[in-house]
């Protein structure tokens, strides 16, 4: 979970956008929401696999923020998840954040998408009174200012195990200068294309990590795209 130290007594935003197919979930959310003065605005309808009309109703809604679940198809309001809507969102400079249960089933998905998503929080950590922090994250990531939890560095990664059982690659990975001695599993989609071709275990990828993070579920990795092979590392 992303902890805001950086950030002091930014305002909440007098108005937040809601999507959740849940209509209990969403409307706890909007109690809530209105328990500190801060004026809910649910998008209703259904929207199928057009994701395109979705996000332009919620900013023609023209809220400063927007909460949007992960899981939209349960109850028919999307054929997408709320990964997605977050990410297009980001696109067009509106802050939002995604609401989850982290499940072990979505975990990896999430991990995937992650760079592209300022905040990301599950529900029982959701807090309210920190709508302006998390506002502000997504603001300080648009001008390319980011909170150093969510700032890249160029970093090592340790493979310690590549498994492919009939699906997409997974590798477990060790980042020297995050965690070195936690491993967590590396998604081939997180990679740049090719970049798994030839890789061994006790190999090096290089690529950007924001290892700032506190929590695993917070970690992303972009340009992924180089491998350091064993022998060269232990010539170094």
């Amino acid at each position: 979970m992303l902890e805001a130290m950086e950030l002091a007594g930014v305002e909440p935003p007098p108005s937040v956008t809601i999507i959740d197919d849940d209509p209990e979930d969403r409307e706890d959310l909007m109690d809530l929401l209105r328990d500190h003065g801060i004026e809910p605005r649910p998008v209703n309808d259904r929207y199928g696999q057009d994701i395109d009309r979705l996000v332009a109703d919620i900013l023609a809604i023209g809220s400063s923020f927007v909460i949007c679940d992960y899981r939209l198809q349960p109850k028919n309001f999307a054929s997408f998840s709320g990964s997605k809507v977050v990410r297009r969102l980001g696109m067009s400079k509106q802050p939002a954040m995604l609401l989850t249960m982290y499940q072990s089933n979505n975990r990896l998905e999430l991990r995937q998408e992650r760079a592209d998503m300022p905040v990301v929080v599950s529900r029982r950590d959701f807090e309210v009174e920190r709508l302006g922090d998390y506002a502000e994250i997504c603001r300080r990531e648009f001008s390319d200012n980011p909170i150093d939890q969510r700032r890249p560095h160029r970093s090592l990664i340790a493979i310690r195990d590549i498994r492919n059982n009939h699906g997409p690659t997974e590798l477990d990975v060790v980042i020297p200068n995050w965690r070195p001695d936690e491993s967590i599993i590396l998604p081939e989609l997180c990679l740049a294309p090719g970049v798994t071709t030839g890789l061994e275990v006790g190999d090096y990828l290089l690529g950007d990590v924001n290892v700032g993070a506190e929590d695993e579920d917070d970690l992303f990795f972009r340009n992924v795209n180089e491998v350091i092979k064993a022998c060269e590392i232990s010539d170094l």
